[in-house]
């Protein structure tokens, strides 16, 4: 929503020569969710997930207590930020993206002492050579925010809504879904081609453990990078892409170097719309998010881990009726956990179903219902979780 007064609000001062075009925009979700699960020890949601790992002597990773939950909960993540764009001249623009999440529940920010923590960038635009955006942003294979390729264009729920509904996350991983010291390339559209490319200098960090330190930039660092490509069409839509995570000598919490593809889209058969992604994921230190985020068990505490190899697929679709969308994905993974010689293979599910009614351009309720189940050899017992979520969604 433009706000041409919108100068105090951001702390800026309102006179002519202020010439940039200045949006405030947001996303407020809230509701009430129903969670039940019963998970491996080190697993939980929203954001509890711990790295697990056998007791000594232990067989198996043991089992938490059976958790029954009704709080407040959230469908989506709810987001406010600014945005400034100048035109320079008929080819050239410069823009300010900041984006901050928050718990609408208690007014807290998402990430602990980040502000702007969804993103934090400035792009330079051309339309003869494309976009260059500089600062924090979400990884591209994440699917979130302006710079990922993915998410609700390759499934009905995007990335996934509250700890288990639909997505693709849970059956696959989105690893970490932003990184600071970021470059990312966008190319002009060609016929409905678009090239996308990003690298991360990665963050100044200390080893707690060894009291070891890396400065940005050096190798001692993780580094993130990744390539895509988009393909837009009148009906359909299509994107792939790869990316690599150089784990830093001081840093790197998985032994060797990640990497994961995926390929995914949707095409519009007129009456509904068809979703698909196939993932494949190279030692990842976890697969899942939320409350099936699972890390690579190892034998005991302290072991460097060599993480997951995976594969996954999820397929979904959505279509009108009576005046909102109904909404289907299912996923399907499975994955070896190459820290173990022996009951190392996972299975798992992920099941969504929803439904949203619009009752105005920018106010919408809805329900939506997920339920997981997975089977480790290196588990204690079978694990399963479900959840249904019932909330207003307004955007401005």
């Amino acid at each position: 929503m433009k706000k041409s007064l919108l100068c105090a609000a951001v702390a800026l001062a309102c006179s002519p020569a202020f010439a940039a075009d200045v949006q405030l925009f947001g996303f407020f979700d809230q509701g009430i969710a129903f969670l039940n699960e019963n998970l491996a020890a080190g697993m939980g949601g929203p954001n509890s997930a711990t790295q697990q790992h056998f007791a000594d002597g232990a067989t198996k990773v043991g089992m938490q207590s059976r958790k029954n939950q009704v709080s407040l909960g959230t469908g989506n993540v709810s987001t406010w930020g600014i945005k400034l764009t100048e035109q320079l001249n008929d080819d050239v623009s410069v823009g300010i993206h900041l984006e901050n999440g928050y718990l609408p529940d208690s007014g807290e920010f998402y990430m602990d002492n980040v502000l702007f923590e969804r993103e934090s960038s400035i792009a330079i635009n051309s339309k003869t050579y494309g976009q260059i955006k500089f600062g924090r942003m979400p990884a591209m294979l994440t699917g979130s925010g302006t710079t990922g390729i993915f998410n609700s264009r390759v499934n009905p729920f995007g990335a996934g809504w509250g700890n288990m509904t639909g997505g693709w996350k849970f059956v696959g991983t989105l690893a970490t879904a932003r990184h600071n010291n970021m470059i990312n390339y966008k190319s002009p559209t060609f016929n409905g081609v678009t090239f996308h490319a990003q690298t991360s200098f990665g963050d100044d960090y200390t080893n707690k453990t060894t009291g070891k330190t890396g400065e940005e930039g050096s190798s001692k660092v993780n580094h993130y990078s990744a390539l895509g490509v988009t393909v837009q069409g009148d009906k359909y839509f299509l994107a792939a892409g790869v990316d690599y995570l150089k784990m830093g000598s001081v840093q790197g919490a998985v032994t060797d170097d990640s990497i994961k593809a995926i390929i995914g889209g949707h095409y519009d058969f007129g009456s509904f719309k068809g979703y698909a992604t196939v993932q494949y994921m190279d030692n990842i230190q976890y697969i899942g998010g939320y409350s099936t985020k699972e890390f690579a068990v190892v034998k005991n505490k302290g072991d460097t881990t060599k993480g997951f190899d995976a594969w996954a697929v999820a397929v979904g679709a959505d279509t009108k009726v009576g005046g909102g969308t109904a909404k289907f994905s299912v996923g399907y993974a499975q994955a070896e956990n190459q820290n173990l010689d022996d009951n190392k293979d996972l299975v798992r599910m992920n099941v969504g179903v929803g439904y949203i009614y619009p009752l105005s351009k920018r106010t919408s309720i809805y329900g939506i219902g997920g339920y997981f189940w997975e089977d480790a050899d290196y588990n204690e017992d079978k694990i399963y979780a479900s959840e249904v979520i019932v909330g207003l969604m307004h955007r401005f």
